[in-house]
């Protein structure tokens, strides 16, 4: 039985996550903003009492990261997957990520949640990462942000740059983590049709998604760590 710390829990991805690793008999910390208003959320917790905990977290916000260690620190002493999925597609109530629409506001957001954020997570349950064995981190990314795909469509800058930047935290990460025996991994999970912005013609379900991302995660080993795949396990380019 692993022990999984699973953010943005609530919907999409996240849930999907938290209710595939329930479904295989692992414990789950599953973390969102106000959990107990998410009615799917609270019916999987009426279903595993003992194995799931909801956990009450704004990823942004440094007192609250520090409530959420203390209380799963004091359910567990060691974590064996860190998923950080929670992520925005823009920062105010309307789409401005184009030239010329840009709001230095909505940027800024967008990279505390999406980029800064998951490294503050890092950081501050590091100490139960270490104390499982072969520990993973998995930082949800996107193929908006590889570079070397970029050469056709403009805009969707502040989105494309945090997620672009996220891959630079995975990789130095990984650098910091390897003698800890802690693999860090990016993936990019496909375009999956969720509550996200701009997902209505999109092509995966959460469930197909998440299925080959789980898969991609079990079979990692210690050599993959600073890599960036998609949630089929091909490696993606920077």
């Amino acid at each position: 039985m692993k022990r999984i710390f699973i953010t943005g829990a609530s919907r999409g991805l996240g849930f999907e996550f938290t209710k595939q690793y329930l479904g295989k008999g692992n414990l789950v910390f599953a973390c969102s903003r106000n959990p107990e208003k998410y009615p799917e959320l609270v019916e999987l917790k009426k279903t595993y009492p003992d194995r799931l905990a909801l956990v009450d977290l704004d990823v942004s916000d440094k007192g609250s990261r520090n409530k959420a260690f203390d209380f799963i620190s004091n359910e567990t002493d060691y974590l064996d997957i860190l998923i950080n999925n929670a992520g925005i597609r823009f920062g105010g109530k309307k789409y401005c990520d184009e030239l010329g629409k840009l709001e230095e506001e909505d940027f800024s957001r967008i990279f505390q949640v999406n980029t800064v954020a998951p490294l503050m997570m890092v950081e501050k349950f590091l100490p139960l990462l270490k104390n499982g064995k072969n520990s993973v981190i998995v930082n949800i990314s996107s193929s908006s942000g590889c570079i070397t795909r970029r050469s056709k469509k403009g805009g969707g800058y502040s989105y494309s740059a945090s997620k672009a930047a996220l891959n630079m935290i995975t990789k130095t990460l990984s650098v910091d983590l390897v003698e800890e025996g802690i693999t860090v991994i990016s993936i990019h999970p496909g375009w999956v049709k969720t509550t996200m912005e701009y997902t209505t013609n999109a092509p995966l379900l959460p469930e197909e998604s998440v299925s080959g991302m789980r898969d991609v995660i079990y079979n990692l080993v210690i050599e993959n760590t600073g890599k960036f795949f998609d949630w089929q396990g091909n490696e993606m380019p920077w």
